[in-house]
């Protein structure tokens, strides 16, 4: 007789592109623990591809049915569960992860509102579904019966005849005893996919941000992997991996405890076998800089951020957050920029709690202030399981919010033969007690031009002469936003398109929900043409317009220096020369990548580079005779430019989250003076 089957899933939507372009990490977890544990009795399996799981449904109903719960994922996850629910009244659904309340009557509300989800896993998977399925089984899987009993289970809240019953929370202590879902093969069918594998060294936040879910107190302490164990996974990883040069390290802060240390020499190592990885997500501690920086030494590209979310006292007070002191946050981006090609970072959270938009600017100028290359801007988003997203915070703050889709997580789906809509809803905040919801739409902007003409080194040589001369980089963006008329009529345009998209949201989750599940609307959501991520979409717009954009740039530096009477001569000059120059080192780097390009230039742009760029034009001399350049791409940025453009091909806005996560740095141009001069 064939053992019944126990169904994983950690969907991604599909339809616009894989959504969620990473290997199913948390749910591999769950899914080798409780196959560890219970694999005699049942048979495991492992989805992420809601396509996959569709057809294995087709063939057979398992006994238990269960689902990693995120924000981006969920209403995927409950559209199979309901309808599996609907096919086969027996079967247990099981839902996990952060995306539940803390709040008790909440958390009755979420479930009431949801009758499919049987149980509801908090904190960490492993314990609560090796609870729920042995506690089961002592009722031959009846859920009713064990309910009516009001059986306490590890980490698992349910309900049951309008009483909300929760067992207790317990985190295993020593996460050792997780079969590693790579060694034991649990993954391999992955590395065929474009997808970004991901290593977890650490679990815990010793922290407690109100906007983030991993906050709670129950999360503080931090448990850590054998050493070994985590070298035996990056090989593995490497070995396996295709055409990804990504990795990312969940860890919450990566780099502030003594074992990183050894886990970025494990990393170092596999990079000088394998050349992987060549680009490393992982966040940074927010404390223990000197040992952030003594890890970002050791590996290669890992930009470790410094994320402030804001620059502002009474706005950290309001998150419970603590950022690192001046002195040390100049200390770390210092650092980090004295790598040639490397980038520094730096999250601003838009609309928090306490927050103005003169807030908000000012934390966009304490970022470029202390060097900066990269401003990572994202709006105050209330994530279902974290403290800011409860009642008595809303209230407290007087949060006013809307409601949206989320980019690319709209789409038809065959389930059981029929074609289903979905769609994931986001809740944004939009003004509080401080912060004026028509001064919304002017952060918005502002942040889409820093992302544009700051971020990623995109004109970064433009910006170190201005910190050469002491003029501050955000006068320049002011000066910016606040004159549109010497806008292109194309760049006009996409801005325009930008503001449009980003008033299209709702006053209510239903309405969101209507409007995404309208058969006239939602081939427009498919499309692209409705539901966009409006920022990634507009600069991946505006990168395509270089020679406007660079127009801008050029003509906003010039007026903003003329304002403070700094614009000599010898300054003219150089942006003429400089503006030439990153047309040929950075227009439509990711095309005709074999080519190379040759100019003349009155500046010795070698020389130049070795000061960072940071020279004063005023002091600098102009060439007897030009000098002749040639611009190119060297055989590993060919080969990075391909991976990369075939990594993010799958997802809705390919050429915007290429640019916002991949190193530009690695993928402009490369010049040195050519053999041929004139």
């Amino acid at each position: 007789m064939e053992k019944p089957h126990i169904w994983i899933s950690d969907l991604t939507h599909t339809a616009q592109g894989i959504s969620a372009n990473t290997f199913p990490l948390g749910a591999s977890y769950v899914y080798s623990y409780s196959k560890q544990k219970m694999g005699k009795d049942f048979n495991f399996k492992l989805f992420k591809f809601p396509d996959n799981l569709a057809d294995a449904l087709k063939v057979c109903s398992p006994k238990m049915l269960c689902f990693s719960s995120y924000s981006w994922n969920f209403e995927l996850s409950y559209k199979f569960a309901s309808l599996s629910k609907k096919r086969d009244p027996n079967l247990v659904v099981v839902f996990g992860g952060p995306n539940f309340p803390t709040d008790e009557v909440e958390k009755f509300e979420f479930l009431q509102k949801r009758p499919s989800i049987d149980f509801f896993v908090e904190l960490e998977g492993e314990l609560g579904l090796v609870d729920i399925v042995q506690k089961l089984t002592k009722y031959n899987f009846k859920v009713d019966s064990l309910k009516s009993y009001s059986e306490k289970i590890l980490n698992t809240t349910y309900i049951f005849e309008d009483h909300l019953i929760s067992g207790s929370i317990k985190r295993i202590k020593d996460i050792n005893v997780i079969p590693s879902p790579y060694l034991t093969g649990s993954l391999d069918e992955f590395f065929k996919f474009p997808l970004i594998p991901m290593i977890e060294t650490t679990r815990g936040c010793p922290f407690s941000c109100s906007f983030c879910a991993d906050g709670l107190e129950s999360k503080n302490k931090v448990h850590r992997y054998d050493s070994q164990r985590t070298k035996d996974e990056l090989e593995y990883i490497a070995k396996r991996v295709q055409g990804v040069d990504d990795l990312v390290v969940t860890d919450l802060n990566f780099g502030m405890y003594k074992q990183d240390l050894a886990t970025a020499n494990e990393i170092a190592s596999i990079q000088k076998v394998y050349n992987f990885p060549q680009i490393i997500g992982a966040s940074s501690g927010k404390n223990k800089p000197k040992r952030i920086i003594e890890v970002a030494r050791i590996v290669k590209g890992w930009s470790p951020g410094a994320s402030i979310q804001s620059s502002d006292y009474e706005v950290l007070k309001s998150i419970k957050r603590e950022n690192l002191s001046t002195e040390a946050y100049s200390e770390l981006i210092t650092y980090i920029n004295s790598f040639e090609g490397e980038k520094s970072e730096s999250e601003i959270i838009l609309g928090l709690p306490s927050d103005t938009k003169e807030k908000h600017f000012e934390s966009l100028r304490f970022g470029m202030d202390n060097n900066v290359t990269t401003l990572r801007m994202f709006q105050a988003i209330m994530l279902v399981g974290t403290e800011m997203a409860s009642k008595q915070y809303r209230k407290s703050y007087g949060i006013k919010t809307k409601f949206r889709s989320m980019p690319g997580t709209i789409g038809y789906y065959k389930i059981f033969d029929e074609q289903q809509s979905v769609g994931e809803i986001e809740e944004i905040i939009v003004g509080n007690n401080t912060f004026k919801e028509s001064d919304y739409l002017e952060c918005r902007v502002m942040n889409l031009l820093i992302a544009t003409f700051y971020n990623n080194s995109m004109f970064g040589e433009v910006f170190e002469m201005l910190k050469a001369i002491k003029f501050s980089c955000f006068d320049c963006f002011f000066y910016m936003k606040n004159h549109p008329e010497i806008y292109s009529e194309r760049i006009k345009k996409i801005i325009k398109r930008f503001e449009k998209e980003t008033l299209e949201v709702f006053d209510s989750w239903q309405e969101a929900h209507d409007s995404i599940s309208d058969p006239t609307l939602i081939k427009q959501y498919i499309d692209g043409d409705m539901g966009t991520n409006e920022l990634l979409l507009s600069r991946a717009l505006l990168f395509n317009e270089f020679e406007d954009v660079s127009d801008l740039m050029f003509d906003s530096v010039k007026s903003s220096l003329e304002e403070k009477n700094q614009l000599t001569q010898e300054c003219r000059n150089y942006l003429f020369e400089l503006k030439s120059f990153l047309t040929m080192l950075k227009k439509d780097p990711l095309i005709k990548i074999k080519t190379v390009k040759s100019a003349l230039f009155k500046y010795d742009f070698e020389e130049i580079r070795k000061s960072n760029y940071h020279i004063d034009p005023n002091s600098l001399p102009v060439l007897d005779s030009p000098l002749n350049f040639d611009f190119f791409h060297d055989e590993s940025q060919q080969k990075h430019i391909s991976n990369q453009i075939e990594l993010y091909s799958h997802h809705s806005i390919s050429l915007g989250k290429l640019l916002q996560n991949s190193n530009l740095n690695l993928i402009f141009r490369r010049f040195k003076k050519s053999k041929r001069q004139m």
